[in-house]
């Protein structure tokens, strides 16, 4: 038996709620997904933090989901150290963290370091300062957690992908299943005779 234009009608509107209930799947992910935050949003909740404390600076790295950001006083008087260099020692890497004017910070931004420092756990750092004439070396711990805000970005972002791509398929599987049914439609009997 034919499908009347109007169940065909019907059909393709199904289809087309399908694909959109599906491809909307990746909104739905619910509390704690990675929307995309602007960082003003990711500096409200608690992120991965290192300090370090020597006679002479007072250092404090926070660990965002494209940097770490370090800032460096002096212990004594509490006035911003600028414009110094600063190396960050990373599972046996010394990486240098140049100085940010426009934000007064100190900025470890190196791929491969920022991968090993979201890993969950406690990672010990060593920095070496050189301001002026002063120079120090000053170690801490970073402590990640999987709810960190710069370790959810990413552990989250394989989600998405997964979400987009099982709402793909799915998109696919009704599309398929409308294409088998117009076809049997135009042909009702296809080994039988007419």
């Amino acid at each position: 038996m034919r499908n009347t234009p109007m169940e065909i009608k019907h059909t393709l509107s199904t289809l087309c709620a399908a694909i959109l209930i599906a491809s909307s799947a990746a909104v739905w992910a619910g509390e704690g997904h990675d929307h995309g935050e602007s960082p003003a949003a990711q500096a409200g909740k608690s992120l991965p933090v290192v300090t370090a404390v020597s006679e002479s600076f007072e250092l404090v790295g926070r660990l965002h989901h494209d940097e770490l950001s370090i800032l460096i006083d002096r212990a004594s008087t509490t006035e911003p150290v600028l414009n110094a260099s600063l190396t960050v020692d990373v599972d046996g890497h010394s990486i240098a963290a140049p100085f940010h004017a426009d934000h007064g910070d100190y900025s470890l931004s190196d791929p491969a370091a920022l991968a090993k420092l979201r890993q969950i756990g406690s990672k010990p750092l060593t920095f070496t300062l050189v301001a002026g004439n002063d120079s120090d070396l000053l170690t801490g711990e970073l402590d990640v957690h999987d709810e960190d805000p710069a370790v959810a970005g990413h552990l989250h972002g394989w989600k998405e992908y997964a979400l987009w791509a099982g709402a793909a398929l799915a998109g696919l599987a009704l599309l398929s299943l409308l294409v088998r049914r117009i076809r049997a439609s135009r042909n009702p009997h296809p080994g039988g005779a007419a």
